[in-house]
């Protein structure tokens, strides 16, 4: 026969491993999400080791989802650097959980059905760049008719794409800025679009310098920086719309 002091710690014991089983089995792994980026957007994302292209961004969006999963540990934010024209395919599928950053303006119909985007954090402007003793001096659609402009594949180009499909203003393809910038020097387009806040970042990176261009001050058009998330995360969605509210990285509250 048991004792009542055996079965006082007898029935202690159960409770204390019922209560940690209950606690453990609340400690959920945290959701995993895997956004998209190109390789520089700075000074929102830039890679900054060449080998390990996703393990190694950093810029304002970076130090903005960092501060976000510091406050949501449950989730658990990996990147993946992918060309333009490849994150298109991804997000067209709907393989992707994210993509940073862009405005929905650019994104493909086919994609609009698959993704929802953030509020807006950061507004930006693409601008034309030219060589700086260009003829042209207006970025007005009308005036452009007839010229080349260097643009980076798989980009959007939001209103300009009308531009483009009827042949109204030629478009010349290339995979980064040191192309653009090349054939801009070079002549062989008539001017080239660039952004103009990623720009100067981006040209550091090249043996060119600003003293060789001209940016017309007029911006062919404005667009605000979201991050794009899949239905299915519409919970990290509506958390990441709370936290940037309140955040005081973005411009855009």
């Amino acid at each position: 026969m048991f004792t009542p002091i055996y079965k006082t710690t007898v029935a202690v014991l159960i409770t204390v491993l019922f209560t940690a089983s209950w606690c453990f089995a609340e400690q959920k792994t945290p959701q995993h999400i895997k956004i998209l980026c190109g390789y520089r957007f700075p000074p929102f994302y830039t890679v900054t080791n060449k080998k390990e292209p996703s393990k190694n961004l950093h810029g304002t969006f970076i130090d903005l989802m960092d501060e976000f999963q510091n406050k949501h540990p449950e989730y658990s934010i990996e990147y993946k650097c992918l060309p333009r024209a490849r994150i298109s395919k991804q997000l067209i599928h709907g393989r992707a959980d994210g993509y940073a950053l862009t405005d929905p303006m650019f994104l493909q119909p086919e994609t609009k059905s698959n993704y929802l985007h953030s509020k807006p954090m950061w507004t930006v402007a693409d601008h034309l760049l030219v060589l700086k003793d260009s003829p042209i001096t207006k970025a007005d659609f009308g005036s452009l008719t007839g010229t080349t402009i260097a643009v980076l594949h798989g980009n959007d180009y939001g209103p300009l794409n009308y531009y483009f499909k009827e042949g109204l203003i030629n478009k010349h393809p290339v995979y980064s800025t040191k192309q653009i910038l090349e054939l801009v020097v070079k002549k062989r387009v008539d001017a080239a679009i660039c952004n103009k806040m990623t720009l100067p970042g981006l040209m550091k990176e090249t043996e060119h310098t600003m003293d060789q261009f001209r940016i017309i001050n007029e911006p062919l058009y404005s667009f605000k920086l979201h991050l794009i998330v899949h239905r299915t995360h519409a919970a990290l969605l509506n958390d990441f719309n709370d936290f940037i509210k309140k955040s005081s990285i973005t411009d855009t509250q």
